[in-house]
């Protein structure tokens, strides 16, 4: 049996309220008041961080003008470089975006191509071409459909009518619509003028700039599985064609053929002829073996410390005079202060850079030189096979011959991950190539750097330069955007953009709560639902928690200073945020054993007892003291398939764990290769339910199990197919702990399900998160609806509901934390629904003591919404009535009426703000008990609620 704690008194948080208004909605049925637009979110941001950028265009004549495309996240457009931003593409059918072009003739005319085209596990797919004529205001849908990645758009440089399309196909399997595309009327028609067959894509395309007819092309050759990346092939290649697109010859005078990777192109204004291009090579050749530094130096993370845990005699890093149980400070003048700065920082020295590293010894500071070529020091052993590498090849005969430039490996690494290559507008000889970290070369491609954007971010996907002044670069990476005045010298973070691409959130018990959430490439953050300052929720009220790709967050009940929280492949770590320290926790196999762990690993604080941590590998492990120590409570609950495990990407692992709130030794999990597995015992046996799960195609990854709040034996189920190509909805539920079960996807759109909840309140009311957003339904899953109408298209990874607060908290790929009022919802029947007149009853509320938090900023600050001020009062109205035929006003705690509130006539839920009450020393609320009363005919309803104070004036 588990130990079980009693339970931890919650404290009521209350949302802040805003501006006086009625919203209104139609309500004929459920799902039109799941839509109600009274039913609007609020967007948390944070902005403190971006989220991958992956490609940038500046206006033709004027560059504080320019577009920015996310990944996942939309179309973002500035006008006075960057102070402000607007999203002009967040409503289509995907916002995940591949590439965009701008039409130098028409700056009204802007072409997107959804699905980015990085080939990421999180690398969301689209749904073909955009394109709007004025400005960004409307956009039309103009086909290819079904080509999923777009990897580059380019118009024709005088006939704007004329546009080549670089469709790279679906990532996790093979289709028809993908190779080079043409329009020759705007889109209206297109064809295929390169075809690279039903597993190649084409993922780069350039006009040479002195012959509009002269095309060059490159395709590239990928399949991804979830326990498999092939991001090579024969089909990989650079094609030409002279006649604008009729005929295509294969370039391969002086290019690698056989294992090719992906390849990005340029081509050189200025000097007819001039083609670059960046080839990953991933052919094999032997090489003498060398120890990696993170090989000859073994590291730990722990409480805030780099600590060396071993340094071989034979090792570069012994010889340097390294030793163990020193503390790593600083290289380079860079702190070390993530699990991974050891390894960033020296990525960005060159071979034989030197580098001062500062350490503490024995209580005292050491400083060793030190030099990436003598911590990679060779050693004596057989030879092994590795990757030719990334080369920079150049043409200057319109592509006939080629010659490679660097004469070491270069570029992004992964190569899949990266391919972009630039060109100094005015200077053939400095080039900029897109990876980890940012190269840049000022001799033709010959020799590279590698610290150009070193304190910025590691991984680089989207760079321009500014063609009146090529000295200003904008750069897009996985943390956003950035800006150099100075060719890459130093550069401006712009933190005004919440493009956060959560994977998983937590939430804690403070009044207001905190949100917790993990990234892609930013860690871990955490920030509060409300702000006291009264612009909203700043960048600086956010903070990071954790480094690397940050996953699962939860918070320890009643103690919000304890956070866990996760990185890539199964890394967690407890973070003690009132004496920030951190301490890694992950468990260590036993010699002769390996534990698997997915990027994504799954960790669950027991609500029986927050001492108790539960984690999934291939395994599942339970800690009874906070992760200190851990014991292994199952054998291995997955497939164990010889084929996946072998794999290169980690696979057969847990990737979702469930403890019932009625019984800690109730517990379910779900793995990514299709299995769904229960114990009634604390896990000491264990029942696999797979089979009874109708309708769930074999090793389909399980996304969510969910045990009931409200029945013992009530149990959830979703599974995604879309790591196998498959994009249809399942979700189950059984009602006797899975012997048998019921499908309640009818009427969920074509997205895979990533995450289920209940509501806390009306057990017929359930959510689910989709890659393209939110649903709700009333009706126990026999109907679903999306779920307010303000939501940007955009991928849910995560929900989770505040109960004392009652609200809806999203965590998104690609737009940070939303969060939803859903105090109607939990509380909705079908009485209040045929109802003349309803009136529910009102949320307290705190009165907050306003302040600001933040330095002037100017414009160009970002903050995430308040609540609304004041009261929160929703009316439902049957049917349309004659003006002041429903009453509402408010009253003390004497019954004396302070305020008559104005009720709309017209059908549907509204949503009226009182604020308090006008008086000599102004209006606000007071502290104290209220009534609200509504009166309709001779039907009288009165709702309590109160006003508290700030936590601050108690």
């Amino acid at each position: 049996m588990i130990p079980v704690l009693a339970p931890l008194l919650l404290i009521s948080v209350i949302g802040r309220p805003q501006t006086p208004s009625a919203e209104v909605a139609s309500q004929g049925n459920a799902s039109d008041w799941v839509s109600s637009s009274s039913l609007s979110w609020r967007e948390l941001g944070p902005s403190t961080f971006g989220g991958r950028i992956v490609d940038i265009a500046l206006h033709p004549q004027d560059s504080s003008h320019l577009l920015i495309a996310s990944a996942s996240g939309g179309l973002w457009r500035t006008r006075n470089s960057g102070t402000t931003w607007e999203c002009i593409f967040e409503n289509e059918g995907t916002i995940s975006i591949g590439d965009i072009a701008w039409d130098v003739h028409d700056e009204d005319v802007i072409w997107v191509g959804t699905g980015e085209a990085n080939n990421q596990r999180s690398s969301y797919w689209g749904d073909g071409i955009y394109k709007t004529t004025d400005g960004g205001k409307s956009w039309q849908h103009m086909g290819l459909e079904h080509s999923q990645h777009i990897g580059r758009i380019v118009i024709h440089p005088t006939q704007s009518e004329v546009v080549y399309v670089a469709a790279l196909g679906r990532l996790y399997g093979a289709n028809e619509e993908r190779g080079l595309y043409k329009t020759r009327d705007g889109g209206a028609t297109w064809s295929r003028v390169l075809d690279t067959g039903p597993t190649v894509g084409v993922v780069d395309v350039v006009i040479d700039p002195f012959d509009a007819n002269m095309i060059y092309a490159a395709s590239y050759e990928r399949l991804r599985r979830p326990w498999n990346f092939d991001g090579n092939g024969p089909g990989s290649a650079i094609h030409k064609s002279s006649d604008g697109g009729l005929t295509w010859k294969r370039l391969t005078g002086g290019l690698p053929e056989g294992d090719i990777g992906r390849i990005g192109l340029a081509a050189f204004a200025d000097q007819e002829g001039l083609i670059f291009a960046t080839v990953s090579n991933q052919n094999k050749i032997e090489v003498a073996p060398k120890q990696d530094p993170t090989v000859s130096l073994e590291t730990r993370f722990a409480k805030g410390v780099l600590r060396v845990v071993r340094a071989p005699k034979d090792g570069g890093a012994a010889e340097l005079g390294l030793k163990a149980k020193d503390e790593l400070l600083s290289l380079g003048g860079n702190v070390l202060d993530q699990r991974w700065s050891w390894v960033v920082g020296l990525s960005v020295l060159e071979p034989d850079e030197e580098a001062d590293l500062v350490l503490r010894r024995n209580d005292e500071e050491v400083t060793l030189v030190v030099t990436r070529r003598g911590l990679d020091k060779t050693i004596d052993a057989e030879p092994v096979m590795r990757d030719v590498g990334g080369g920079v090849y150049c043409s200057e005969d319109h592509g006939e011959t080629w010659t490679k430039r660097s004469s070491e490996p270069v570029g992004g690494n992964p190569a899949y991950y990266y391919g972009q290559i630039r060109v100094d507008p005015h200077d053939q000889t400095r080039l900029y190539l897109a990876g980890v970290p940012l190269y840049w070369s000022e001799d033709g491609g010959h020799s590279w750097k590698r610290n150009r954007a070193s304190g910025v971010h590691v991984d680089h996907h989207a760079l321009e330069v500014d063609p009146h002044d090529s000295r200003r670069l904008w750069l897009g990476n996985d943390g956003g955007l950035h800006l150099s005045h100075d060719r890459g010298e130093t550069w401006y973070h712009f933190d005004n953009l919440p493009l956060a691409q959560f994977y998983a959130l937590g939430l804690d018990d403070q009044q207001p709560y905190r949100v917790y959430g993990g990234t892609q490439d930013n860690g871990t953050w955490g920030g509060p639902s409300i702000s006291r300052d009264s612009r909203g929720i700043g960048s600086e009220e956010w903070s990071s928690v954790g480094g690397g790709d940050g996953f699962y967050a939860q918070i320890e009940p009643g103690n919000p200073d304890i956070v866990y929280g996760e990185s890539q492949f199964g890394w967690i770590y407890r973070r003690d945020r009132g004496a920030w320290k951190s301490q890694g926790i992950q468990p260590k196999a036993p010699d002769g054993e390996k534990y698997r762990f997915n990027w994504n690993s799954p960790i669950l604080l027991s609500r029986h007892n927050p001492q108790i941590l539960w984690f999934g590998g291939n395994r599942l492990f339970r800690s009874l003291d906070r992760g200190d120590h851990w014991s292994l409570i199952t054998d291995d609950l997955t497939s164990q398939d010889p084929k996946k495990i072998e794999g290169n990407v980690p696979h057969c692992t847990i990737t979702t764990i469930a403890e019932s709130p009625f019984s800690p030794d109730l517990l379910m999990v779900g793995t990514d290769d299709g299995l769904v597995q229960l114990t009634q015992d604390g896990g000491h046996s264990w029942t696999n339910l797979t089979g009874r799960l109708s309708g769930l195609p074999q090793g389909w990854w399980i996304t969510r199990v969910v045990l009931s709040e409200h029945e013992k034996e009530r149990v959830y189920v979703t599974a995604s197919g879309y790591r196998e190509d498959d994009l249809r909805p399942l979700v189950w539920r059984s009602e006797d702990l899975g012997q048998t079960w019921k499908r309640l996807d009818e009427g969920l759109p074509q997205a895979p399900i990533n995450v289920l909840r209940e509501d806390p309140v009306r057990e017929e009311t359930l959510y689910v998160g989709t890659e393209l957003g939110v649903q709700a339904s009333l009706d126990g899953g026999a109907s679903w609806a999306v779920l307010g109408d303000d939501l940007p298209t955009i991928a849910v990874h995560d929900l989770a509901v505040q109960a004392q607060a009652r609200e809806l908290v999203l965590a998104t790929h690609g737009r940070g934390f939303w969060v939803l009022d859903i105090a109607a919802l939990g509380d909705w029947n079908s009485e209040i629904a045929s109802a003349p007149a309803h009136l529910f009853a009102p949320k307290d509320v705190v009165r907050w003591q306003r302040r600001s938090l933040a330095k002037t900023s100017g414009h160009s600050a970002w903050y995430g919404k308040n609540s609304e001020r004041g009261v929160i009062l929703q009316v439902h109205l049957l049917a349309d009535l004659e003006e002041g035929a429903a009453k509402l006003e408010i009253q003390d705690s004497k019954g004396k009426r302070i305020a008559r509130l104005t009720v709309p006539n017209t059908r549907g839920l509204h949503r009226i703000h009182w604020v308090g009450v006008r008086s000599r020393r102004g209006s606000g609320l007071a502290v104290g008990d209220y009534s609200a009363v509504l009166t309709h005919g001779d039907t009288v309803q009165r709702r309590s609620f109160r006003v508290l104070p700030d936590p601050l004036e108690r």
